[in-house]
């Protein structure tokens, strides 16, 4: 057994730190497997009963003092483990975490189970749930996966104990891109309260729509390039034929590439970039561009070199900034309210 640390954490080198965090969380990882073979095994011999639980999960979170909603994952990610080897090997040898492996659950089958933990191997747990969705797009049927969405739709909320409420919306891709967009335009149009963070005011934005009701015009960006999969703007897949129903309704605009899938720019001769111009500079600068700046919402686009000294508005010479950058090189806006 590993010996225990005693060194005041304080007083630790730096390197030592983060030796003792990765340790202790390989360590973390190889528990919780253990814990959920034990687990499997103890819901498939039904002892549980035994205590009066209704279930294994109710009885794992009454002796392990854990949310029943957390223990119900842990039982079906055990039972998971019980039938697919190739699961139950990566989570032992520690490819395959127990974070991965409760969003994989739900999806992996006899069918694609090696397909799906190889995934899992090698995306990160925050962007598995995107990589699985754009693996199915390409390997299910359309129709199918858009019936399962359709049936899986829902709106739930709950009171936490500080009063507050909790929403919880599933909703189609579809959907979730209207919805979104029509909140992002209210945030956009809306004059926001003195500090409020963009959660905030997405949620005073989503209370307005609803209670005021109206129609809100919010532009939807759809990404169709070629081979791959068909995304909405933050990444989410969207069935082709989804996208080919809304075409009738929509406003089409295309952004064209070169032969090495480069964005080609557009006409200098304008202050204001064109919309093409902003959905490169979108998908080519995510980030604001001031340095150690990680904002990606509600950027404006901004001159490098000036307008007003003769800057062309092209692709090399714009950038994206946040609000209070753009405000600090008022000369460089390309909004026109700059001198």
């Amino acid at each position: 057994m590993r010996e225990k640390v005693t060194e005041p954490v304080a007083e630790m080198a730096v390197e030592r730190l983060e030796a003792e965090i990765v340790a202790l969380a390989g360590r973390l990882s190889a528990g919780t497997y253990e814990l959920l073979v034990l687990v499997g095994e103890l819901d498939a011999r039904g002892t549980w009963a035994a205590w009066g639980a209704l279930s294994c999960a109710a009885w794992l979170a009454e002796v392990a003092d854990i949310d029943i909603g957390t223990a119900r994952t842990q039982v079906r990610v055990a039972r998971a483990l019980r039938h697919h080897a190739v699961l139950d090997a990566a989570m032992r040898a520690g490819e395959v975490s127990y974070a991965k492996a409760r969003v994989l659950v739900p999806h992996v089958c006899d069918d694609n189970e090696e397909a799906l933990v190889e995934l899992a191997a090698c995306t990160p747990a925050g962007r598995l749930g995107a990589a699985i969705a754009a693996w199915s797009r390409r390997h299910e049927d359309p129709d199918e996966i858009d019936r399962r969405h359709h049936t899986q739709r829902s709106l739930t909320w709950r009171t936490d104990p500080d009063g507050m409420v909790t929403l919880t919306a599933r909703l189609t891709p579809q959907q979730a891109a209207t919805v979104t967009a029509a909140i992002d335009h209210q945030v956009m149009t809306n004059h926001a309260p003195a500090g409020a963070s963009l959660r905030q005011q997405r949620a005073d934005a989503l209370t307005d729509t609803v209670t005021h009701g109206g129609t809100v015009t919010a532009e939807v960006v759809i990404h169709i390039r070629g081979d791959q999969p068909t995304l909405l703007a933050d990444g989410t897949p969207i069935a082709d034929h989804a996208v080919a129903a809304l075409l009738p309704d929509a406003f089409v605009s295309l952004l064209l590439c070169d032969t090495a899938r480069h964005p080609i720019d557009a006409s200098p001769r304008r202050r204001t970039p064109t919309r093409r111009q902003r959905r490169v500079l979108d998908q080519t600068h995510p980030e604001c561009a001031h340095p150690g700046c990680r904002a990606t919402h509600f950027l404006q686009y901004d001159h490098i070199q000036p307008y007003t000294h003769d800057g062309p508005t092209t692709l090399d010479n714009l950038q994206r900034l946040c609000g209070p950058h753009n405000r600090a090189r008022a000369r460089g806006r390309v909004d026109g309210t700059g001198p």
